[in-house]
């Protein structure tokens, strides 16, 4: 299939700003590249990084010029991208005729065995997210084109874009994950939920992507699949934008194909459900090792087709026992959304909880529900009420069902009925698994495994995951059931569906979460000493903050250091949005402001990294980078690095 078909032509718009005068259009062109450049790196002398703002030309007398643009210039965002054809060279034209050059000779023809394909534009903006070095880019060119004119063969040439040349240049770090290349054809969906979180997106999101035929993400993905190298953990850079469907689009089942000759790694395909027929699963079966999360939401064919606009309601419902007939493991994801009312939502909820745990379902996990300021201007409904409702009829579920049942974000759940975060303790565990057959029930709280002593959550699942990974035979693990200690043995290779080694890497236990590392607490003392501080305000959100104060509580890292732990609130989303991972620079940047007006300001403000943890890049949601927020209130600033609390 591949044969010597090109590769797909990765295309950037450019765009010169209109002129300015001579010396300003000038300046304009160094401060724009300058600006750019400290977006993609920091600047070092004998071992310390040197913060500069400003710079002054070599012909010029004590005249210093700032690089940063000011928060008035900065705020224009471009939230549409052009799509155009093909960079066109034109002559422009002239007011004399112009003596014909002697045409030049005409090269043989080259045999080319496939077309070259016309491709949209990609989004600078999404760039900013993974390769900024692109939008940099972009910005030199546009900075150029501000104070010259580009020629070919004495002639001007007018310019609308540039193409990635070598995509060997463009390889970046791999996982060697199977979706960083079928995720770029998530891109469609055949539902319309009325939920969905994508219809409450901010303009300015830098996940946007131009919307394109299925031929063309076709081709671009088909290039994706020659560079992705598992062994060698490369491949191209993401342009990820918002995910949908993938299992909507056209190609899928062909990627997959082409996919499995390359990895024998899972497939972790999210779906709706609405494709899954019994032929539709019969040909998954043939690409397994594969892994569903099938966002079902409700078992009621009437319900589903109100609240997801699902026109065949009923295929995502049946497709549960076609999925157990041909061994493929599936987690069902339900959103409860309280309309028409709290109580209809509750009682689809537990009927839709049994149906999963009927039909063996891997685990299933309740999204908490929310919505941003641009999903409604107007309040729809309490948040604290209804997570509240959720939460307890959860709680009750499990006490009646086998399926491990599991609510996200876990920390609201934890922070609302747990008297000590962080613990090791097992909320569910899967049918037929290891853990299963070797007696480990649900409650039980890790105390040892293998003979090492256990205190945290991270501790207990990077311990069960060392001994799946080697492949330990059998496991001896202390727990505590209530008043009793016990110890049980596991035997790894006792397991059935909807067990699955391949995607299952605790051995069958599921914990709350993934926790916090207990050395995330020492890489904040090493911030703190590095910087010499002793008033440090760190920023948190409502979720993690009530964990935070307690393991600062229990640790003895911070004598003689004050920490003050603030939350800003989210104005980009808006809404009832809550999570900590969805704030952008300008929520931390307004965050410490209001603090400073209340406050003395600290000698160190700490900001976790998670909201700058979709690339490498350090950038958040509209693809602005961190370091912007300490140019903006004038204090240092530090990332901690933790992961996102979504598991």
């Amino acid at each position: 299939m591949m044969g010597e078909k090109p590769d797909y032509t990765f295309r950037y718009p450019v765009e010169a700003p209109a002129a300015g005068s001579r010396r300003d259009s000038l300046l304009e062109m160094i401060r724009i590249q300058l600006e750019s450049l400290l977006g993609l790196l920091s600047l070092y002398q004998r071992g310390e990084e040197v913060k500069v703002d400003g710079f002054r030309l070599m012909d010029e007398g004590e005249s210093i010029h700032p690089i940063f643009a000011s928060g008035t210039d900065k705020a224009e965002v471009k939230v549409e991208v052009k799509v155009k054809v093909e960079v066109k060279a034109e002559v422009e034209p002239k007011s004399e005729p112009q003596p014909q050059p002697c045409p030049p000779p005409q090269p043989q023809p080259q045999p080319q065995p496939w077309p070259q394909p016309a491709t949209s534009f990609q989004s600078a903006r999404n760039a900013e997210l993974y390769e900024p070095r692109i939008p940099h880019i972009q910005r030199v060119l546009e900075s150029l084109l501000s104070v010259i004119t580009l020629e070919s063969n004495g002639k001007p040439v007018k310019v609308d874009g540039f193409r990635l040349k070598d995509l060997n240049h463009w390889l970046v770090p791999s996982f060697g994950d199977p979706a960083e290349v079928f995720d770029h054809l998530a891109t469609r969906c055949d539902c319309n939920c009325s939920f969905c979180y994508l219809r409450g997106n901010p303009p300015s999101l830098a996940l946007d992507q131009p919307k394109r035929k299925s031929e063309e993400e076709w081709e671009e993905v088909r290039t994706r699949l020659n560079y992705f190298s598992p062994a060698g953990k490369r491949a191209l850079f993401p342009t990820l934008g918002s995910s949908y469907e993938i299992l909507s689009h056209p190609r899928a089942i062909d990627l997959l194909r082409e996919l499995r000759k390359k990895t024998d790694r899972p497939f972790r395909l999210s779906t709706n459900g609405n494709r899954l027929t019994r032929d539709f699963i019969g040909e998954l079966s043939l690409l397994k090792p594969d892994y569903l999360y099938l966002s079902l939401n409700s078992s009621s064919p009437r319900r589903r087709r109100e609240i997801m606009g699902a026109a065949n309601p009923e295929t995502a419902i049946h497709s549960l026992p076609l999925l157990r007939e041909q061994g493929i493991s599936f987690a069902v994801i339900i959103v409860p959304w309280p309309f028409p009312s709290k109580e209809e939502m509750l009682s689809d909820l537990r009927e839709t909880v049994a149906h999963a745990d009927r039909h063996d379902a891997h685990l299933v996990e309740v999204s908490l529900p929310g919505y941003s300021r641009y999903f409604s201007s107007e309040p729809l409904f309490d948040r604290g009420e209804v997570w509240a409702s959720i939460i307890s009829e959860i709680r009750a579920l499990r006490r009646e069902i086998q399926c491990p049942l599991l609510v996200k974000p876990s920390l609201y759940e934890e922070t609302l009925y747990e008297g000590k975060f962080n613990l090791p303790a097992v909320v569910g565990v899967v049918k037929n698994s290891p853990a299963a057959h070797g007696g480990i029930q649900k409650g039980d709280l890790i105390l040892s495994i293998g003979g090492l002593k256990v205190s945290s959550r991270p501790q207990a699942r990077d311990l069960l995951h060392l001994h799946h990974q080697n492949r330990t035979p059998s496991l001896s693990l202390s727990v505590q059931r209530g008043k009793d200690f016990l110890e049980l043995n596991l035997l790894t290779g006792r397991h059935g569906y909807p067990y699955a080694p391949e995607t299952d890497h605790h051995l069958g236990m599921i914990f709350m979460g993934a926790g916090f590392r207990p050395s995330l607490l020492e890489d904040l003392k090493a911030l703190i000493t590095n910087h010499q501080a002793r008033n440090v305000l760190l920023l948190s959100s409502p979720l993690v903050k009530p964990v935070f104060l307690q393991l600062l509580r229990e640790s003895s890292l911070f004598g003689g250091i004050q920490i003050q732990v603030e939350v800003p609130e989210n104005r980009y989303f808006g809404g009832n949005i809550c999570m900590g991972d969805l704030l952008v620079v300008q929520d931390f940047i307004d965050g410490i402001r209001e603090f400073l007006r209340k406050n003395p300001p600290p000698d160190l403000v700490v900001i976790p990294s998670s909201p700058f943890s979709l690339g490498q890049w350090r950038r958040d949601l509209e693809g602005r980078v961190f370091t912007e927020i300490e140019r903006s209130v004038g204090l240092p600033v530090a990332l901690l690095d933790c992961e996102p609390i979504y598991d």
